[in-house]
């Protein structure tokens, strides 16, 4: 939460307005492409996946807000980005999943695709912008 604290002190010491992102309009991407990732890698747990997607996407709101607007108005890099969103693992927790009995590899590689996910998503959407 230390992040989440310094992004916001960033912005009001810079004075910077954040862009009119819709932030919202990327959540649902990001729903949608959850459960496309799931169609195709966990075909028998596709409910599971889309609770633990949406828990996700949930924890990291606030956070994937901050940092988009941080790098839309180039206060922060995209490595730096792909970084803080990678360190949001821990978040992840899978729990439907893990209740589903979905084997570890199959847990990871979900995991892989969603963090994927979440970094294309909201890069493409900057570069619309």
């Amino acid at each position: 939460m230390k992040v989440k604290r310094y992004n916001l002190l960033i912005l009001r010491i810079n004075k910077i307005k954040p862009m009119a992102i819709d932030i919202q309009g990327i959540l649902k991407q990001l729903e949608l492409g959850i459960t496309n990732i799931a169609q195709s890698t966990l075909k028998n747990y596709l409910s599971q996946a889309q609770v633990d997607g949406k828990s996700f996407l949930a924890a990291i709101e606030d956070d994937l807000t901050n940092w988009t607007n941080l790098l839309a108005a180039g206060q922060l890099s995209a490595d730096d980005f792909k970084d803080l969103v990678a360190g949001q693992k821990d978040l992840m927790q899978m729990v439907a999943l893990k209740q589903a009995g979905v084997a570890a590899i199959q847990l990871d590689q979900f995991k892989q695709a969603v963090f994927g996910l979440v970094i294309n998503t909201v890069m493409s959407v900057l570069k619309m912008l």
